[in-house]
């Protein structure tokens, strides 16, 4: 019942709803004797668990009730909930930023120019976010295309900013790549994404038109990666010039790859 109530479920929520996983489609008589939660407190209950989507009622002469096939209806509850949950982490980003400081000037004309986070969740949001405002280069520093799954639901993004003809390109770092996913690698080329190796460590950059940019850190020794996200044309445009001249020094893929013996 516990982990019911991690989901955010109340405590006659979870009673409930474990119970009619247990016992299957029965009425709420039934469900109050098998679950001990008091007549009174079972259809508030139900009717809950009915909004939330994670069970049906059954109309009849006697309304019966039962679960919804539990990994959907779970899954989908914690989606909603997920959804919900980010909302609100945005307005209480807004709000506190629209707070004043005691003591200090007006500074809701500044423009925010720096902004420091954790995480590799949040990470992969300031990408996805940024694709959506790209209009002509999208340059990557510091893939190394170790979590193949996860590259692959970057890909599709990725492919929606060739369509729109814009420049992607990718600059790989650590061990060489092409001996361990060439398979990857080809695939993203394949959507027309250029792709290059230099043979750097624990950091990665992108920068989107020259004007915004994100350095993350990801030294082991750090309890999490840093993710500095700098909002400045002039930072931005001086880490797009890095990456073209890296770009030059960088490697092709072909020219590193393992000679078949």
């Amino acid at each position: 019942m516990e982990i019911f109530r991690e989901l955010g479920l109340t405590k006659y929520e979870s009673l409930v709803y474990e119970t009619l996983l247990k016992i299957g489609i029965s009425d709420a008589g039934n469900i109050s004797r098998a679950s001990l939660v008091p007549q009174t407190a079972v259809y508030p209950a139900l009717k809950s668990l009915i909004e939330k989507q994670l069970i049906q009622e059954i109309k009849g002469k006697i309304s019966l009730f039962e679960s919804i096939q539990s990994d959907i209806a779970i899954r989908n509850f914690f989606e909603k909930k997920e959804k919900e949950f980010l909302s609100i982490r945005e307005k209480a980003i807004k709000y506190a930023l629209s707070l004043p400081k005691e003591g200090s000037k007006d500074k809701s004309n500044e423009k925010e120019v720096l902004s420091v986070t954790y995480g590799k969740d949040i990470s992969s949001e300031i990408y996805f976010e940024a694709m959506k405002k790209t209009k002509k280069t999208f340059y990557i520093l510091g893939w190394r295309f170790d979590q193949v799954d996860d590259k692959y639901n970057v890909l599709k993004h990725l492919k929606n900013l060739i369509k729109k003809k814009i420049d992607v390109r990718i600059i790989l770092i650590g061990s060489n790549p092409a001996e361990k996913k060439a398979d990857l690698i080809e695939d993203y080329q394949a959507e027309g994404i250029k792709i290059k190796y230099l043979p750097l460590n624990n950091f990665s950059i992108f920068i989107r038109d020259g004007e915004e940019c994100k350095i993350t850190l990801k030294d082991k020794t750090l309890p999490e990666r840093f993710n500095i996200r700098v909002l400045d044309d002039s930072l931005a445009s001086a880490m797009n010039q890095y990456f073209l001249t890296s770009w030059k020094n960088a490697q092709e893929i072909d020219n590193i790859k393992p000679k078949p013996l």
